[in-house]
């Protein structure tokens, strides 16, 4: 025959140890969860040079310019004047390239603070301008792109052209 204050005494005992098992999954989820927060935050620099996934938004100018009777006015033709002789410029030439992986952002100082000038593909030539700076672990170089943009990037993000 079963004895149903034993069989009172088990349930009670199983649920209370339910409800301690549930306490302490749940505890363990808040340290394990607090500890992947205290991580990232203290990666988020080292990953923070990383270009975003988030699509870049570009400001539209809505409105029409105003004329002035005096744009309107005729203007008198230039005369000509004689141009000095143009001596030649040497050729750009690319002594980096962004390295294959991913896009690199390229920004106006050495540092991940400073503003993104543009996002490069990996393979984009660039040209040292002979300025570099150690900021923390990483060298940062200044470059040049070929439209005349200049910027830096890490070194650990490039490769050297060889001709």
């Amino acid at each position: 025959m079963i004895d149903r204050e034993l069989s009172a005494r088990l349930r009670h005992r199983s649920r209370q140890s339910g409800i301690w098992l549930g306490l302490a999954m749940g505890l363990a989820i808040f340290i394990a969860l607090a500890g992947f927060v205290w991580i990232y935050a203290r990666l988020a620099p080292v990953f923070s040079d990383f270009v975003s996934r988030l699509p870049a938004v570009t400001p539209t100018v809505t409105g029409t310019p105003a004329v002035t009777p005096a744009a309107l006015a005729p203007r008198p033709s230039p005369t000509p004047v004689a141009s000095p002789a143009v001596t030649p410029t040497p050729a750009w030439q690319a002594t980096h390239r962004v390295a294959q992986g991913s896009q690199v952002n390229f920004r106006a100082g050495p540092g991940t603070q400073y503003q993104v000038v543009a996002v490069l593909e990996p393979g984009t030539e660039l040209r040292f301008l002979g300025e570099q700076e150690q900021v923390g672990n990483a060298t940062w170089l200044h470059l040049e792109l070929p439209d005349g943009r200049d910027g830096w990037i890490r070194t650990v993000d490039l490769e050297l052209v060889r001709r």
